[in-house]
């Protein structure tokens, strides 16, 4: 069965380290994968985070300083990615 998941993007690995440092401590569910080419052509790390805890997720971010450059939602079926939607705008800060 498909599973929707929330990716987030940064400019960096050191932004994505303090990414997932700083949702896990909070108590969050969040885990850095390798970035998947269906989101970026770069290389690099994303955040997959479970829908209902990304707008809290990218609250704490935000207010630590750490602004994501994208979130993406994405379908996740038997080790295949399909990207639903690409989120930008207000929360993201693009």
């Amino acid at each position: 069965m498909p599973d929707l998941v929330v990716l987030l993007t940064f400019p960096s690995t050191y932004y994505a380290l303090k990414a997932e440092k700083i949702v896990q401590g909070a108590g969050l569910q969040g885990r850095l994968i390798p970035m998947p080419r269906e989101v970026s052509s770069l290389c690099g790390l994303a955040l997959e985070l479970e829908p209902g805890i990304s707008g809290r997720a990218l609250d704490l971010l935000l207010a630590a300083g750490v602004k994501p450059d994208k979130e993406v939602k994405v379908l996740k079926d038997r080790g295949r990615l399909l990207v639903i939607e690409v989120i930008t705008g207000n929360k993201t800060g693009k």
